[in-house]
């Protein structure tokens, strides 16, 4: 047996238990590693056909997995969607759609992605004035305005109408329609968001494969051989069975089923066909093992579950407020006993500290009822954690899916802070205390919530000195939850792949495992932790295939062979 190709003259860190660092590694023809260790073992590896790569002492290491994105929605918005910043006021944002509004297009409908606290506070104090200001420069078009979090649009008359909004419109379950004087604004939070967005005319089946190609050629370029989709339907897995069975799909593909009423657009008798099709549909680089549940919001809407109410300082926030839960504490139990019993996790949406505790407790019951045995569960974004709920977390087997990456001080996080209390604030993501008590975490990056740009180098660089990587926002968020290197890289690597029940074809570097690798620009052993944050991947290698790399006509290593 002789090797397709040899990566050698390197510093490949393996992450494997032992944290093995290699000079060498064999791909198999069969996108398997074939050997680990030193250049001269592997000899016997070779023939005329074996296309070596000298990596020039370069640092290596398995691909990333980011274990929570919205891969076909997040590439939606940045190939169709008007760039808004999270930073802009309305005026501004008013003006980048105003632009948009002329210019010619294929598309009716303008959306806008995404508008932050500023702009939202805008769009609070103008009421139904912001709503005729966006309608005086839509040029007649429909347009949603998304916020950053993703659980709020703004919508102008147009698209009001679509959605068949009008002052009889009653609130959804779990949803407001903001009004004043009894007329819709356009802000449209939690479910009520579905009642327009529903509305916005669907792409074709072929315009979602190529899509789906751009997203995962996105994702490799940033070092990803792997993700998890934390909300997908039936669609979705077609699309991606498309693209894989084209051979295109260069990541290992987790799906979270969105089979629960709490999900967006649920349909019954869609989701009973999703939960008996789902196995049949997944091509040979997917897997569907989770089911998803949306229990609270989030912070910046004040819809996040909270155990003590929000500060009083809006005048729209009732004295008692604690945000919602769109199922009670039986409610859920049930739920996840229903999924528990099918063999499937939960991925559970959990941010404010009462939903995090009714989640720990639903998942106790369901470990009563059904054995201590079964699938592992997971807290999605789990920022707000009490102390005392922190080691329920790994007796119970519940893994911790952080996302996305708010641990340092940013616009986003700082809003959070604003909303919730310095005090309240001050506990979030407490990283540090998870692993010290022996808690699974995975990392993910929410893509396309809160950051338009996916990079889990900065995220990683985060995890390390709970600043912020890009230097634009001072300070320092709970620098005693920081985390070393060495603990950190695992929740991108092995710890999703677990999760995602692909811990014995992904997620390290060992031999008979899938040759994902990645080559860097900088040694993130040697580099200062700030210096993490602009890592460039060089190359990305998935099942021994180079599928990214930097410079395609670069000499060296990064230039593919004849031999591949």
């Amino acid at each position: 047996m002789t090797a397709r190709r040899i990566l050698h003259n390197g510093r490949i860190h393996t992450l494997d238990a032992a944290s093995s660092v290699v000079d060498a590694i064999a791909f198999g023809r069969d996108g398997k590693i074939l050997a680990l260790g030193r250049l001269h073992d592997m000899q016997l590896l070779i023939d005329e056909t074996t296309d070596m790569r000298d990596l020039q002492g370069r640092f290596a290491m398995p691909g990333l997995i980011d274990f929570h994105l919205h891969a076909l929605p997040g590439m939606i918005v940045k190939l169709y969607s008007t760039r808004l910043e999270p930073t802009d006021n309305f005026a501004a944002v008013l003006e980048r759609i105003r632009l948009a509004a002329i210019e010619e297009g294929e598309r009716e409908w303008i959306i806008g992605s995404a508008f932050g606290p500023t702009a939202l506070a805008d769009m609070q104090r103008l009421g139904i004035e912001g709503l005729h200001m966006l309608d005086a420069i839509s040029n007649g078009r429909p347009v949603v305005l998304e916020h950053v979090s993703g659980h709020g649009i703004f919508a102008n008359s147009a698209a009001l109408a679509r959605g068949g909004i009008t002052v009889h419109t009653p609130d959804p379950p779990d949803g407001e329609i903001v009004r004043a004087g009894g007329q819709a604004t356009g802000l449209l939070h939690e479910t009520a968001v579905w009642l327009v967005q529903d509305k916005i005319p669907a792409l074709t089946a072929q315009q979602m494969v190529e899509v789906a190609g751009k997203a995962v050629a996105l994702f490799n370029s940033v070092g990803m051989t792997g993700f998890c989709d934390a909300s997908s339907t039936l669609d979705m897995l077609d699309t991606f069975r498309a693209l894989d069975d084209q051979g295109r799909l260069t990541c290992w593909t987790g799906f979270t089923l969105a089979l629960s009423s709490t999900c967006p657009g649920y349909d019954p008798a869609a989701a009973e066909h999703l939960l008996a099709e789902h196995r049949n549909i997944c091509g040979e680089h997917m897997i569907a093992g989770a089911a998803k549940i949306f229990l609270d919001g989030v912070p910046s809407l004040r819809t996040a579950a909270m155990i003590d109410p929000y500060p009083c300082d809006n005048p729209d926030v009732l004295p008692d407020h604690r945000g919602t839960m769109a199922l009670s504490s039986q409610e859920l139990a049930a739920e996840i006993l229903r999924f528990d019993t099918l063999g499937l996790s939960v991925k559970i949406h959990a941010i404010g500290d009462r939903a995090v505790l009714t989640v720990i407790d639903a998942v106790e019951e369901v470990r009563r009822t059904n054995g201590p045995n079964g699938p592992q569960h997971h807290i999605a974004h789990g920022q707000f954690i009490r102390p005392d709920d922190i080691a329920r977390l790994s007796q119970l087997n519940i893994l911790a899916d952080l996302n996305p990456p708010l641990w340092f001080p940013s616009s986003a996080s700082l809003t959070h802070k604003r909303i919730v209390g310095d005090k309240r604030y001050a506990s979030t993501w407490p990283i540090r205390s998870l692993l010290d008590a022996g808690t699974d975490v995975a990392i993910g990056s929410d893509w396309l919530t809160i950051f338009a740009d996916i990079n889990p180098w900065l995220a990683l660089s985060g995890l390390l000195t709970r600043q912020d990587p890009t230097g634009r926002f001072p300070g320092v968020h709970a620098p005693e939850q920081a985390i070393s290197l060495k603990e950190a890289l695992p929740l991108f690597t092995r710890n999703p792949a677990l999760a995602m029940r692909l811990g014995e074809k992904t997620g390290q570097l060992a031999v008979g495992l899938s040759a994902d690798l990645i080559v860097l620009d900088r040694d993130l052993t040697e580099v200062s932790p700030e210096e993490i944050a602009g890592t460039k991947v060089l190359a990305t290698f998935f099942q021994g295939r180079l599928v990214h790399s930097a410079d395609r006509h670069a000499k060296g290593f990064c230039r593919p062979t004849t031999h591949v």
